[in-house]
């Protein structure tokens, strides 16, 4: 095997192309940690409309249930057949 001298590119070679390339890799660091930030900050966002709408949900549900209260149950409906003039008819006696 054969070892190999490291190459640069000619444009990174000088001492002002590793300032341009410490630069460029600032901004891109800089762009990728901003990215974070504004997805953390886009989804918090979003989590905290989604509580929010389940809170108003919840206290129109409660006030309504003050409002209106709660309906008791009848129980069974209970249906007495009678033999009128045309016949068999079924009356709903409400418990």
């Amino acid at each position: 095997m054969t070892e190999t001298a490291q190459t640069r590119s000619a444009f990174f070679a000088s001492g002002a192309g590793r300032v341009v390339r410490d630069i460029f890799a600032a901004i891109i660091a800089l762009a990728f940690i901003g990215a974070v930030v504004f997805m953390a900050v886009m989804l918090t966002a979003v989590f905290l409309i989604i509580a929010g709408a389940g809170l108003v949900t919840f206290g129109v549900y409660w006030l309504w249930m003050k409002v209106r209260g709660r309906r008791k149950s009848a129980g069974p409906e209970i249906l007495v057949a009678t033999r009128g003039p045309d016949g068999w008819t079924v009356d709903g006696l409400g418990s």
